[in-house]
Order: structure tokens, then sequence, then C-alpha cells
């Protein structure tokens, strides 16, 4: 099924910024990876159906003025077809790797989504189940696949690494399903989940960024028949590691940037965003922790890191102040390959207050520009409710101060009323020395200063975000709605 849409602009005063609210055409939706393809549109790809529980794959074509079509599959071969990951071919056909119960399905569709082979290959005896994993198009034009099986042991369930190679018409040309057994390092990987499969720039095999070793994420190295070579832990500096270090690009052949997110050891709420460069031997030669502001925590999802240039790279996150009540929205940030942070941007659905809000992916754009979701679910259910695509510039990019000192609530009293607000919103509690106004998509829309009075009568309805700033420069935040 094919549901062909035109794009509205968002009415921020950015003609190059706009969204698009993907959920409203199906009960549940969920998109969760993209690329851009060779004609410069982006595709996303996800699930759609009933419940979380009851899904077919769908694809999204978006060009850069923001009309999409969505496709749905539909066929019952695909019921229940999880995909993992997909690319483009040199041919302009699609690749798909994706789960199907109890086997692992390729999926060759051509330019158009029109089904052209699927091929299933049944899990192995020793595996339980097969995981999601990352899928890359190798220079000899076949495609390279790995995720985690489950398998039981005398210590429980545990997961190894499996490899799957793939010619362009989904046939597999070779596998390997990890067993090795102690004294092997190798077989120290009982947690492996593939973040990222990417090509050793230095010989013809693979790294992969993972859980592993010690259920702490890793960098492993295999040769091109998936045999292991070395591997190692990604600790930077003790009490903390990258949990999870999700997102890689090689700024030369032995230097690998690489974001995830950080966990203190003792502190569950202190998670924050981590930026490494990592040499092929696992040593750290840079490292950065980015804190987005005080009293929150930071994750980072699969796909979180969008390269554009040395200068020009965003990152995406999930941030809450407390991981059991919330509130929780969506930021993402530009920084450099020096790891300077440029800017940061954050994303809230008020409306859901009780909900969480995910972020799914990012991607770069040809113009220099990024494009990402966000989507909410019901908390600890799981359950979708709403979803954005969000295309955002580099020059439409305002960055929000990071030099500005965040402060807990309580420190500073500061209230904003009437809450709605219709013409005016006044400051009370403290002297204002600057107020500045961001909309829902963390744009700048108006400062003002030396005053606790802001108009909004000019404003679109809708939520924004104040920050006030007193002679001291102490800043907090405060939510309106305005609603007329």
């Amino acid at each position: 099924m094919m549901l062909c849409c035109l794009m509205v602009m968002a009415a921020t005063g950015y003609a190059q910024q706009w969204e698009i609210d993907y959920g409203d055409s199906f009960s549940y939706t969920s998109l969760y990876q993209g690329i851009i393809n060779a004609d410069g549109d982006a595709i996303v790809m996800g699930v759609w159906g009933e419940d979380k529980n009851h899904y077919r794959p769908m694809t999204m074509q978006v060009d850069m003025e923001g009309n999409y079509d969505i496709h749905t599959f539909e066929d019952e071969q695909f019921n229940m077809f999880y995909p993992s990951d997909f690319l483009q071919m040199e041919n302009e056909n699609y690749f798909v790797v994706g789960i199907k119960e109890s086997a692992l399905v390729a999926v060759v569709f051509d330019s158009n989504f029109n089904v052209i082979n699927v091929k299933a290959y049944e899990k192995p005896e020793i595996a339980i189940s097969l995981g999601r994993g990352s899928l890359l198009l190798d220079d000899d034009g076949t495609m390279v696949f790995s995720g985690g099986y489950n398998y039981q042991d005398v210590y429980g369930q545990r997961t190894k690494p499996y490899f799957y190679r793939f010619d362009e018409n989904a046939d597999t040309l070779s596998s390997r399903f990890v067993t090795a057994e102690l004294p092997h390092p190798e077989a120290t990987i009982y947690e492996y989940d593939c973040f990222q499969l990417l090509k050793n720039p230095k010989s013809d095999g693979f790294v992969v960024l993972c859980n592993g070793l010690g259920n702490v994420c890793s960098l492993l190295k295999y040769d091109n028949n998936f045999s292991y070579e070395d591997g190692f832990k990604l600790i930077p500096a003790h009490p903390q590691h990258f949990e999870n270090a999700y997102s890689g690009h090689w700024l030369s052949d032995d230097k690998l940037f690489v974001m995830g997110y950080m966990w203190p050891y003792q502190e569950l709420t202190e998670w924050n965003i981590g930026l490494a460069e990592i040499g092929l031997d696992g040593t750290f030669d840079r490292f950065e922790r980015v804190y987005y502001k005080q009293d929150t925590a930071v994750k980072a999802p699969p796909k979180c890191m969008a390269y554009v240039n040395d200068t020009t790279m965003y990152g995406i996150t999930h941030i809450f102040q407390n991981v059991l009540s919330g509130p929780y929205y969506t930021g993402f940030f530009l920084f450099d390959k020096d790891m300077e942070v440029l800017g940061k941007r954050e994303f809230y659905e008020p409306e859901y207050e009780n909900h969480v809000t995910l972020p799914g992916f990012i991607i770069p754009l040809p113009d220099g520009g990024c494009l990402f979701n966000a989507e909410v679910s019901t908390l600890f259910l799981g359950d979708y409710t709403y979803g954005k695509l969000i295309k955002m510039r580099r020059e439409d990019f305002n960055p929000i101060p990071c030099s500005v000192k965040e402060v807990p609530q309580e420190t500073i009293k500061a209230l904003a009323y009437p809450n709605p607000a219709k013409e005016k919103v006044r400051i009370e509690g403290i002297e204002a020395a600057e107020v500045q106004v961001y909309n829902a998509l963390g744009q700048l829309v108006k400062t003002v200063r030396n005053s606790n009075e802001i108009g909004v009568e000019g404003l679109l309805e809708g939520v924004y975000l104040l920050r006030i700033t007193d002679a001291k420069g102490v800043s907090q935040t405060e939510r309106i709605t305005v609603k007329r």
C-alpha cells in the first residue's frame, strides 16, 4: 500500500525547516533507521500495525522539501517481520535484513520497493533466538550482517555473535555462529549486541562496536572470514565506562570517532553522552563527557550520530530528570571533530506528560543539515502514541549557549504566569536581565531584556520554553503554553 502526502511547512519563520507527523496514519508506527538514497531522498524504515505485537514493515521516502510517500508491506510473508537494518546497493536496489520468528530473513526490493527476492534462513539448533544487528556493503559488492544469538549454558541464557554474507540476490555466501569456549577470548562475549558493523580500513576485515568482553561496550576485530582477531573494552577512565558506544565514524585509517553514553558504576542517575577518538588498539586518544544540563540523565539510542564533515556532526539523545517519573524529552546537539559542542536543542511534547519521548535515529542530509525522529510511548508499556520526523539545516541551528550556568529549580524561584497565556506573560520571583523564548523545536523566537513582562501576542499557539537569566548570569527554564 502506498500513501502519498504533501508536507506542510512548520510556521516557525524558518522556511528550510519542517516536520512530519507520521503517527496519524496507523494505530502503531515506529521508525528507527534511515539512509540517503542515490537520488538524494531520505529513506526511513520501521514497522506499522495494530500494536507492538502485531506489525509489518514500512518505509517512508522523503524529499528535501518535506514531500513524502509511505509504503507498507501487507503481504502475509511480512507479518511480524522486524527489519533490523537496510542499505541501497550499487544497482540502486534495496537490501533489507530482519528477523521473523526463528529465522533471519533477507529481502531485495527494487528502487520503488517492489519485492524481487525474499530468502529465509532458519536459526541453528544452538540458538534459542536471533537478535538484531548491523548491515554493511563490503568492497566486493556483497552484504555483511552481524547480530547476536541467544543460547543456554550452565550460567543461564547468554548471547554470542553471528555473521552472514549475502550476494545481491539475498543468497548466503558464508556464515558463522560463534561457539568458542574458554580460554578463547571470544568466549567472554556473553552479552553481544552489535551496534555498528564497520569496515576495518587497515585490512579487508571488520570492526564491531558492541556489548561484550565482560558486558562492557567493546571494539572487536574480525577478519574477512569472520574469524576473531582482537578485542578491547571501551573504558576511558574509572569509574566510568561506555555502556553503549553506538555510532562510529573513521576520521583516519586508524582513528575511530565514537559517540555513545557513559555510565558511572555507582550512580544510575548520571548517564551522560561520551565522545571519544579511539585507536584500533583500543587506546583513547581523546575523550569528552558531554553534560547536557544539570540534574538530568542522558542516554543515546542506536544510530545516534550523523557525520556531515569534520566541522558538522550531530548527535541525538534521550533525556530525563528521573528514570521512573520523568519528565522525558529528546535532545540533539551539534559538535565538531574536536568535540566542541556548538549548540543544543530539545524536543518535548507536554501533552504527553507521563510518557517517554524516545529518539530513534539521526542521519546527515545533502545540504549539511540533519533529519531525526522522536517518538512518544506510554510509560513502561511501550505502546506507541506519537511520532515526528524533523529536518534541521545547520544555518537554521541557532544554538542555545552551552556556557549558561544551569541550577536546580529550587535555587531560584521564578514563576511565569498566566499559563496558558494569550497576550502577555509575567515573571515573578526574580529580576530578569534576559528572557529568551524558544519554540518546541528549540528555535529562538524572541528575546526580551531588562523586563519581567514578555508579549506573546505575535506567537503561534503552542508550547514554548522560557530561559530566564538574572543579573548574575544564573538561569532557569519555565514552560508556558500560548493559547488564544
